[in-house]
């Protein structure tokens, strides 16, 4: 924020030296970081932090070095005008995007050059002098931090003014002569057919104000100041009013700008304000009200103080303080929203006081033990060991990207999150998937010769709202390099799946696989690994098409991505010894025919619950697809092994019960004997 010294004397007679003024500033919180001479004005160049609009303009300033100095601030005479003379034309939508609207209209304008003196207070902080109507409504921002802007009355369609979100396909060229494409996610002001200003950030061309200009429609309003912010990194576009509507204008102040402005528009073009209209939603509830004890100030800031004293000092930033036995009850200003609790306030003093000022010491700093969460880590360790054992590689990517990546991957439909200021067009996205990441590493790796490959990576994907920590895998090339085998075998989807089971039998619990379908898997080989009947993760083998798009050739290449997090969460399960039997085992052979889509762990499930206590195990031996069986069918032959921990079974015990479970295969699965 720029702070004319020649323009803040219209306000406050500081009393002090430059070099003074400077040094009481930095040291109560506004820190001046440069400090130029303009046509014999001098002017700082302040830091005013996020949390602190409120002096995003020079009265707001005037009122910080007046209370820092003691001086008094003469604020500027300020003319009230009738709310509701015209009839109303306003229509908002939606009020969480603009909470209030006031427009004021003026009539037989005479637009020229603004007086000599004003265009000098604006060409002092940047701002290039137009004609008398647009120079107050820059005038007025700058004085009051309220943003304006003047429409010609007289080429509004319609007489009408509605706020509301642009349609797709919508577009507008700025004051700046630049077209500017249009979607839902941005507020516009428009007349009965078009948009005529972009909500809070830029007007239009087309009612700008004009040499031929005879009516004024003079905007003054309180638009979402989320609403704003994601209009302007949307649109690459930011004005003084959007720096301002980003970090939330007093809600009062729309009406204090709009009365300024109106009066000065009435001075300066011989025009009189014939009627205004107003919407205006309920007001924020910002005005927080603190419970304090001096005796709580003083322990923070090391220094004696009395009530009076404290009092005094936010009272000239104007906040109520009423005091009762040496408590203070401190009630903050409306245009203070960043005023929460007893710390706020407590530095509200110590900028009074002076940060130099001061004294310094040692705190006191007792160690408390506070027990970290070791499962993450001690998981995601787990995971790394189980792979590395298994002849898997872990590598880093980067956890950024282009989209051109997620086009490749048949990814393009994902949410993401876009990097406002990326380093190059390489990294102008976050992941949502490793999947993209992994694909480049095999790309490299092809390229350089090495086909076999069997990598693991644990990092994150990223959401609008949100970061997941996952660990992807991908398979590609043979199984095995044994030179034993006459037959280089490659890797297929049950090795992937081999892997994860591998995993969850490390970690305490077990998967189900169900079918899906994703764009970059192939229709046939894909499916979602479910923990507990919830989608921990997904696993498939990469479309033909996705490969080709990366210019992998003559590969299959599988791929898993697991959701750590939600296997982080799952409840731990203590293990439990089992003594081993000392009792002889019985298998017994099943030879099935069943329907192609039930698949085995159905079959598995079902063996179990009917196998009581002595069913142990349950083992897949082959599967038969061919001309012996009946269409739609497959052939499986599975054993089951049957055990005691407490006697030597007998044949008609085991018997019966494999009969129990051959039987419920037949009625429950529809399964045929063979």
């Amino acid at each position: 924020m720029k702070l004319s010294l020649n323009w803040l004397k219209d306000y406050i007679d500081t009393k002090l030296s430059t070099e003074e003024l400077v040094e009481r500033l930095t040291m109560a919180g506004l820190e001046v970081e440069a400090l130029e001479t303009v046509d014999g004005d001098t002017v700082l160049e302040i830091e005013v932090t996020p949390n602190r609009p409120d002096c995003l303009n020079i009265l707001g300033l005037a009122r910080e070095i007046g209370a820092i100095t003691g001086r008094r601030v003469s604020n500027p005479k300020i003319k009230n005008f009738k709310t509701g003379v015209l009839k109303s034309f306003i229509h908002i939508e939606d009020k969480k995007d603009c909470s209030r609207y006031i427009a004021t209209t003026i009539r037989d304008v005479n637009i020229t050059d603004a007086p000599l003196e004003m265009k000098k207070r604006l060409a002092s902080l940047g701002l290039n002098a137009i004609n008398n109507a647009v120079d107050i409504t820059n005038f007025v921002l700058m004085e009051t931090g309220q943003p304006l802007h003047a429409f010609d009355f007289d080429k509004l369609a319609g007489g009408k003014i509605n706020i509301r979100r642009a349609a797709d396909g919508e577009s507008i060229v700025t004051l700046d002569g630049i077209e500017r494409k249009l979607d839902p996610s941005i507020l516009v002001i428009a007349d009965a057919q078009k948009p005529v200003a972009i909500a809070g950030i830029m007007g239009g061309r087309d009612t700008q104000i004009t040499a031929g200009t005879k009516n004024i429609l003079l905007e003054s309003a309180h638009f979402d100041m989320g609403l704003i912010r994601r209009a302007c990194r949307t649109l690459g576009l930011r004005s003084d009013s959007s720096y301002r509507f980003e970090r939330n204008v007093n809600f009062e102040g729309v009406l204090t700008g709009a009365n300024r402005a109106a009066d000065l528009l009435e001075k300066l073009t011989g025009g009189y304000v014939c009627g205004r209209s107003e919407i205006s939603g309920r007001a924020p509830n910002i005005a927080a009200k603190v419970k304090i004890k001096v005796s709580e100030i003083e322990s923070l800031l090391g220094v004696q103080i009395t009530p009076l004293q404290v009092k005094g000092w936010l009272s000239r930033l104007g906040f109520r303080v009423s005091l009762k036995a040496g408590n203070l009850t401190v009630t903050a200003p409306d245009n203070r929203a960043d005023i929460a609790q007893e710390a706020d306030v407590i530095e509200e003093i110590a900028r009074m006081i002076g940060f130099d000022r001061l004294p310094s010491s040692l705190p006191m700093i007792r160690t408390i033990n506070i027990a970290a969460d070791k499962r993450p880590r001690e998981i995601k360790d787990k995971i790394r060991r189980i792979l590395t054992a298994g002849g898997l590689d872990e590598t880093i990517t980067l956890s950024m990207l282009n989209s051109k990546s997620l086009v490749k991957s048949n990814m393009a439909d994902l949410p993401t999150v876009r990097i406002f200021n990326p380093l190059s067009q390489d990294q102008e996205l976050m992941r949502p998937s490793l999947l993209p990441s992994l694909l480049q590493v095999v790309l490299m790796n092809i390229n350089r010769g090495q086909k076999d490959l069997r990598l693991f990576e644990i990092g994150k994907r990223y959401f609008i709202d949100t970061e997941k920590e996952t660990l992807g895998i991908l398979m590609t090339g043979r199984r095995t390099h044994d030179w034993r085998s006459p037959k280089k075998e490659g890797i297929e989807f049950f090795d992937l799946k081999g892997v994860m089971e591998g995993i969850f039998k490390n970690i305490g619990t077990y998967a189900v696989y169900e079918k899906i379908q994703m764009p970059a898997f192939d229709t046939a080989c894909a499916a979602a690994i479910i923990v507990g009947g919830k989608q921990m993760g997904i696993l498939g083998k990469i479309e033909r098409k996705v490969l080709n798009n990366w210019d992998i050739k003559n590969h299959d290449v599988y791929f898993a991505e697991l959701y750590l997090e939600e296997i982080i969460s799952l409840p731990v399960k203590p293990l439990k010894y089992q003594p081993i039997s000392e009792f002889p085992a019985i298998v017994r052979d099943v030879s099935l025919a069943v329907k192609k889509e039930i698949p085995y762990k159905k079959i598995e499930e079902a063996c179990l619950r009917q196998g009581g206590d002595i069913l142990r195990s349950v083992q897949f031996i082959e599967q038969y697809l061919g001309d012996k069986i009946q269409s739609g069918y497959k052939g499986i032959v599975f054993s089951c092994q049957y055990q005691s921990s407490a006697k030597t079974l007998r044949e008609d015990e085991v018997s019966a019960v494999h009969e129990h479970i051959v039987q419920a295969l037949i009625s429950e699965l529809a399964a045929i004997r063979r």
